[in-house]
């Protein structure tokens, strides 16, 4: 009869009508995502309006596609179109953490069923020494979920290196800086050409200087994260052992036939090489 009379809905009707329980009410509250239209002087009890129905069911709904509350608090106060839009935004970016988290799961998965070889940081480590080159270039900042990029690059620079001689030596990549979730490089692709094939206006060039390396010859089995990770932790290390001193980043170099996407876990992809003086 109070609740008639005053208009007001006490904490546990709220909750229960809302669907939101107490201790999530005292939460929204304290964080003032949904406060309540009355607190009583004296015995702090809270009293909701019945209008705040809508957006304490709103929250509920929210709440069930793991929406902060800081965006659930920019929601409710835009309303409307803008509302909608803000949501949409979210959920955008929603499906495009989810297809990059597919894509890690896919390639973990591919990565623990081929696992095979040597145990991490006894792979055999050989040296070479590498001629100066002209190569095509493409360089970006991408983070590890991104590094799909450097398939397209390749396919584009091998493009351009076909209708101007063909590519001079296998391409390889080159990790300027770490690449993680959070850490983007960049990351460069070069196929190298012979000089003065490929006009400047046509795709971007450099010179890569001679120099000498070392490099393991990674297998599909270990060619995936956190496995390939360890190759590279293996190819400094050897450097680091002999005092010697790393001069340049480290890159993959595919020299091999090797498909990327389908084979033998034995098949050899790629070299892992960390040049040195």
């Amino acid at each position: 009869m109070a609740e008639e009379l005053s208009g007001l809905l006490t904490t546990g009707e709220f909750a229960r009508r809302s669907r939101l329980s107490v201790k999530a009410l005292r939460l929204y509250d304290r964080s003032g995502l949904l406060r309540p239209a009355e607190v009583q002087p004296g015995n702090g009890y809270r009293r909701y309006a019945e209008h705040q129905l809508y957006a304490a069911r709103l929250i509920v709904l929210l709440r069930r596609l793991d929406m902060p509350l800081s965006q659930i608090a920019e929601i409710l106060g835009a309303g409307g179109a803008d509302a909608g839009e803000l949501l949409a935004r979210y959920w955008t970016d929603v499906e495009r953490r989810l297809a990059a988290q597919r894509d890690l799961a896919d390639r973990l998965v591919r990565s623990l069923a081929g696992e095979t070889g040597a145990p991490p940081g006894d792979w055999p480590v050989a040296t070479r020494e590498v001629p100066a080159q002209t190569v095509l270039t493409e360089q970006r900042y991408v983070t590890s979920a991104e590094l799909g990029w450097t398939r397209e690059a390749a396919a584009r620079l091998t493009a351009v290196a076909r209708r101007h001689g063909g590519p001079a030596g296998p391409r390889f990549v080159v990790f300027h800086n770490e690449v993680s979730e959070d850490g983007d490089g960049p990351v460069e692709v070069c196929v190298p050409v012979t000089p003065g094939a490929v006009d400047p206006m046509v795709a971007a060039t450099r010179h890569e200087p001679a120099h000498r390396e070392a490099y393991i010859q990674v297998i599909r089995g270990h060619f995936e994260p956190p496995q390939i990770l360890s190759v590279y932790d293996a190819a400094r290390r050897w450097v680091r052992e002999r005092g010697l001193l790393v001069t340049a980043p480290p890159r993959e170099v595919y020299a091999y036939p090797a498909d990327l996407d389908h084979g033998s876990p034995d098949d050899v992809m790629c070299d892992v090489a960390v040049p040195y003086a």
